[in-house]
């Protein structure tokens, strides 16, 4: 301990803070401080020396001020106040300051205040009741432990997903096995609730699961799964997702989660199971004998006793038909006029002027419809179901260069020829007629029966062509070969259009109005000008 009088004595003799510093061990600090409060109670340079250390000390410390005295909130009535929702923590603070005021006790800091009334509020863990009325809403969540079947072929578990309803009113649980939380999953297993309990209700809460909501927001609306969104539509009723991370909104079904691991669940922990219908069949069994145990609360009511008497008639009705459940998936559209679904590995055929841009396939249970990216719809086929043909094609797709070859027959280039004439048809038949006598397979003819087809055509070589002549050439020589064993090549039609297109005599130009041929017709059939 530092001696007052010691510091003093020296100083007297004249050493320096340094000096008596190095005598007596203490800080130089200390030192000036002894010196100048002696100073100024008039006790250096003289009258110390009648005062005793301990005197001396009393006299030089420095004197504390009294602690003052801080106002407790009262934190009960904080949180029964909190309670109206016009009151915040901000105001009440205020009116703490002005108590304390008047009082005349210190009042903490609203940091203080802030932070004082959080570790109350966590320790009492209160929340507001929410009255639910009949067939309001229907809670939905996923358990966030998984379960397993046994899959004898593989000989190894496979993991499964519990799905949890429960209705806010008469907390009437259902749970379901679904294969993975996906947003098809999701939506089966809730239309599955919802016809279990036989009606539909005006909201459902689903957790903010990426099967029903692609994005959450605490402070405006919440972007809901597409899927999702139109079998909420379809049934007429409203998807409210609970804010993020705020398990109270939906108590209900965290607590029929809780149920579902204690109630269902391990009563059916020594079981094994191989497939997932059969753990469905014992977890409804289990739900049911759950439902029908009567609340501790209130005897002689259960939830199912609840639900049949005050919920079951408020419920709406389902929709004549189940909501069709389509998963989507985007596709740019090939230079065969063909978009590949990757759901399910299939080609679907998309009209040619699409060629290049993006379309949205939405498969279905039996069809899959084609849409823009923009939602305009452009077509619908059944699902393909062939094992080896993964194409499935609308004819009318294609371009028409494009089907001579894909849907070549006999039958279409008869169908092309008869559209021309009499005539023409006589010398197509004849190809196949002939080729199916001598025992050849009638595509040794496709290609004789394409080019004379397109002799009808008006091409930048032939601006003379047109069906009319075609079917004149035809008749010409049908007449000279009338044998219908006898085949007619490419090369005379194309010869004897020639020879007609050559003729200007009007004589034959009359002939042919005669016949009752259009009189421009007759013009370019033989090349003539107006």
């Amino acid at each position: 301990m530092i001696s007052y009088k010691d510091v003093l004595d020296l100083s007297l003799q004249g050493l320096n803070n340094s000096q008596i510093k190095g005598k007596l061990g203490c800080d130089r600090n200390t030192i000036r401080s002894i010196i100048e409060k002696a100073t100024m109670m008039g006790l250096y340079p003289k009258g110390w020396e009648s005062v005793s250390d301990e005197q001396l000390k009393k006299l030089l410390k420095k004197k504390t001020k009294p602690k003052a005295e801080y106002l407790e909130p009262d934190y009960e009535w904080i949180h029964k106040e909190l309670c109206d929702p016009m009151v915040t923590v901000n105001l009440l603070w205020e009116e703490y300051q002005q108590v304390a005021n008047a009082e005349g006790k210190e009042a903490y800091s609203r940091t203080q205040f802030f932070d004082k009334y959080t570790v109350f509020a966590n320790v009492v863990k209160c929340g507001a009741h929410i009255k639910r009325r009949p067939a309001d809403s229907l809670e939905l969540d996923f358990a966030g432990d998984l379960l397993y079947i046994f899959d004898p072929l593989l000989y190894t578990r496979r993991s499964v997903v519990l799905f949890v309803a429960t209705l806010s009113f008469s907390k009437l649980l259902y749970v379901e096995a679904i294969d993975r939380q996906s947003a098809v999953c999701f939506t089966y297993a809730t239309m599955n609730a919802m016809e279990w309990h036989g009606g539909v209700c005006r909201i459902l809460i689903p957790d903010n699961t990426r099967a029903a909501v692609i994005i959450a927001s605490k402070k405006g609306l919440a972007v809901l799964n597409e899927m999702f969104r139109e079998m909420g539509e379809h049934y007429g009723i409203t998807v409210v997702p609970a804010p993020p991370r705020t398990p109270k909104a939906k108590p209900n079904v965290e607590s029929g989660v809780n149920d579902a691991y204690h109630r269902i669940l391990a009563p059916l922990r020594h079981c094994t199971f191989y497939s997932i219908d059969d753990l469905n069949d014992a977890l409804w069994e289990q739900c049911e004998i759950f439902n029908n145990e009567n609340f501790k609360e209130f005897k002689g009511w259960s939830r199912r006793s609840l639900f049949e008497t005050e919920e079951r008639e408020q419920l709406s009705q389902l929709p004549p038909f189940r909501f069709e459940v389509r998963e989507k998936a985007t596709a740019t559209v090939r230079e065969n006029c063909h978009a590949k679904c990757r759901l399910d590995e299939y080609y679907y055929s998309v009209p040619q002027n699409w060629i290049g841009k993006t379309v949205v396939l939405k498969l279905g249970a039996k069809d899959v419809k084609i849409f823009s990216e923009f939602g305009e719809f452009i077509y619908c086929h059944l699902r393909g179901t062939s094992t080896y043909d993964r194409y499935v094609t609308e004819r009318s797709h294609l371009p028409s260069y494009m089907q001579q070859y894909v849907y070549a027959s006999p039958e279409m280039f008869r169908d092309m020829a008869i559209a021309i004439g009499e005539n023409t048809y006589q010398v197509i038949d004849r190809l196949f007629v002939i080729a199916e006598r001598n025992d050849r397979a009638p595509e040794v003819e496709y290609q004789t029966a394409r080019s004379i087809v397109s002799l009808g055509k008006k091409t930048k070589k032939n601006q003379w062509s047109s069906p009319y002549l075609l079917e004149e050439a035809c008749r010409a020589l049908v007449v000279l070969q009338p044998n219908p064993f006898v085949r007619i090549a490419f090369s005379h039609i194309k010869n004897k259009m020639t020879d007609i297109a050559g003729r200007t005599k009007s004589a034959e130009v009359s002939a042919f109005i005669k016949q009752g041929k259009p009189e421009l017709d007759m013009f370019e059939l033989l090349g003539g000008k107006r």
